[in-house]
């Protein structure tokens, strides 16, 4: 299950004319096409600012491995990602799927950040605001709270 990541007109990467991404010839963001497609769900991005901006539904515990593909999927929308704040478990940790070449700082939550909500950062600091749920939740369970939370019904504070 995957949204439309149609974006704003600002930071988006170039095309390869079939509406996706170009990947850049040196390697950077966005990545080679991803090995699969994300469970991600992104809100209207003219819908009135609320709390969250899109769930995400990894498949494993281990976040990281999933991140290249979630990052390409947010770049219409973001642009080139410059850092990531998540309250990380120990495998993602231990097991970072984001090398220092990538250019991506990967931080723990900032202050008073959900701990069930990732902050991806792009260029000027513009930033998405994405539910992660966890991996072992039921196919309707996961719907249900990416629907709920793109819709602004959900209820996790502003930050």
């Amino acid at each position: 299950m995957t949204d439309d990541p149609q974006g704003t007109s600002g930071g988006r990467a170039p095309e390869r004319g079939d509406g996706h991404p170009r990947t850049p010839a040196d390697g950077s963001q966005p990545f080679a096409a991803p090995t699969r497609t994300p469970r991600l769900v992104l809100g209207d991005p003219a819908a009135p600012t609320g709390s969250l901006d899109g769930a995400w539904w990894p498949r494993t515990d281990n976040l990281t491995t999933e991140l290249h593909d979630l990052i390409t999927a947010l770049t219409t929308r973001l642009g080139a990602t410059t850092r990531i704040a998540f309250d990380w478990n120990r495998l993602s940790l231990s097991q970072r799927g984001i090398d220092p070449s990538d250019g991506i700082e990967v931080t723990g939550p900032l202050p008073d950040q959900p701990l069930e909500v990732m902050y991806v950062f792009g260029a000027h600091n513009r930033r998405i605001r994405i539910l992660v749920i966890p991996p072992a939740t039921p196919a309707d369970a996961a719907e249900t709270q990416m629907r709920t939370a793109v819709s602004g019904a959900a209820d996790h504070p502003k930050a």
